[in-house]
């Protein structure tokens, strides 16, 4: 039979990393102080609410940006969209994004 192929590498989040960034009204980013240092690669489960966001610079809006429901993951697949990353609130409802970095993205 064929082999399993198996990651070359330990692909585990960075220890004691989560962190919840609250959305509100206003657009914001994850913040540096929130960032790890060897973060390049991060998930973000969305709760209670929908929210928009960018990552490319742009500040999002209810009506500009992706849009992302509860119970969606959001991946960020570099630094530069990890530190890029703003989201705001869809709907009048703030929302919350339980956020875990890894020092690099699987292959």
């Amino acid at each position: 039979g064929e082999a399993i192929k198996m990651p070359s590498y330990n692909f585990s989040p960075i220890g004691s990393s989560l962190y919840v960034q609250d959305v509100s009204d206003t657009a914001a980013g994850i913040g540096a102080a929130n960032i790890p240092d060897g973060a390049r690669y991060a998930e973000g489960h969305v709760r209670l609410a929908s929210l928009s966001e960018t990552r490319e610079g742009t500040t999002p809006t209810a009506t500009k940006g992706t849009e992302w429901d509860v119970e969606d993951m959001i991946i960020l697949r570099s630094r530069d969209e990890i530190t890029k990353f703003q989201a705001v609130e869809k709907t009048s409802t703030n929302s919350s994004i339980d956020w875990t970095f890894y020092n690099r993205a699987p292959n």
